[in-house]
């Protein structure tokens, strides 16, 4: 049988209203009292109705964490290690955190008002349109890059930054012809990561050619290998290769690898965002690192803030990057 907040009150010898008083954080219940409070609850293993609660609050009680392409996104690190954050801090919390993978769920869930608020990992621009989410009127705060003059907070590495930091680092190893493997320009990282390459390259008087530009359309080199390794053949005076993702790294190692070419000593590789796999594969892959977790639950605590009704100031989050020299980046054997 469930413990009721009666059973609480009745133990703790206050009254029912001492009680929710308490577990909505509310005041008018002393110190000594609102601990005794607590001591009970914690004794009798109480839990609080939510539905109840909500009914009351006019609320659900849920948080959405809306995932775009959730099968894809599911099996890359990055985004599942953000997801491990956002976790961790909704278990600070009284919610739930409810996912949708799919369009019509996430229409669905959102339309229909069933949740409080939406953590949302950014979509591309033919996805989740910017009027659509602002018709829903939810809270929402976005991970990782979106449209530009988006009204929503955003939590994100420093895209640009990182990139520019991976260049540098293979240009001080002696690299002169380094290319970039990119995701689709659909998605505003990618948009983010070309212009770090771009303006990096420059500062460093190197020449940009956009044949040095490989463009795949999903964060997914996995899958693109066979088109990875025609792209390594075709530029063979590439000795440096820098990519907006540890995931499309890893690919441009096995398209390496079927070439024939050794890792890093005849292509030195450099990922991006520092995925817990990323020091454990073979050779440990030089990356720019940002903290995923804390982006995943900064996202989290942001949103709870906007649920509270605080205002919310800084509406660009930006985490910085921290280049990473592992086992795939040497001096080149040639320029």
């Amino acid at each position: 049988m469930s413990v009721s907040i009666k059973d609480v009150a009745l133990k703790a010898g206050v009254s029912t209203a001492s009680v929710s008083r308490v577990l909505t954080n509310k005041p008018g219940v002393g110190a000594k009292t609102a601990e005794r409070i607590r001591k009970v609850m914690e004794e009798l293993d109480y839990r609080p109705n939510l539905g109840a609660r909500g009914l009351v609050k006019q609320n659900t009680g849920n948080i959405a964490v809306v995932v775009p392409r959730g099968s894809f996104i599911l099996n890359n690190p990055f985004f599942s290690t953000v997801l491990e954050g956002i976790a961790k801090g909704i278990d600070q919390t009284d919610y739930n955190m409810m996912m949708s993978f799919t369009s019509s769920q996430q229409k669905r869930l959102l339309e229909t008002q069933a949740v409080d608020g939406v953590i949302l990992f950014a979509p591309r621009n033919e996805e989740l349109s910017l009027e659509w989410l602002e018709s829903i009127r939810l809270p929402i705060v976005v991970v990782g890059s979106y449209l530009e003059g988006s009204p929503f907070p955003c939590v994100r590495p420093d895209d640009e930054d990182g990139i520019k930091q991976a260049v540098d680092a293979l240009y001080q190893l002696g690299h002169r012809n380094i290319g970039i493997v990119n995701g689709p320009m659909s998605s505003m990282h990618s948009v983010r990561c070309l212009n770090g390459y771009k303006k990096k390259m420059d500062e460093l008087g190197l020449p940009f050619s956009s044949e040095n530009v490989f463009e795949i359309d999903e964060f997914d080199a996995l899958k693109a290998t066979t088109e990875v390794a025609t792209f390594l053949k075709k530029h063979s005076n590439i000795t440096g290769v820098v990519c907006s993702s540890d995931y499309l790294a890893i690919g441009v190692i096995k398209a390496a690898n079927m070439l024939g070419l050794s890792v890093p000593k005849d292509l030195s590789v450099v990922g991006a965002d520092d995925v817990p796999i990323s020091d454990f594969i073979t050779p440990a892959l030089s990356t720019v690192h940002v903290d995923l977790l804390d982006i995943g639950q900064r996202a989290t605590s942001i949103l709870m803030n906007m649920l509270e009704g605080k205002q919310i100031r800084k509406k660009d989050v930006v985490f910085k990057m921290e280049y990473m020299n592992r086992s795939t980046t040497d001096s080149p054997k040639h320029n």
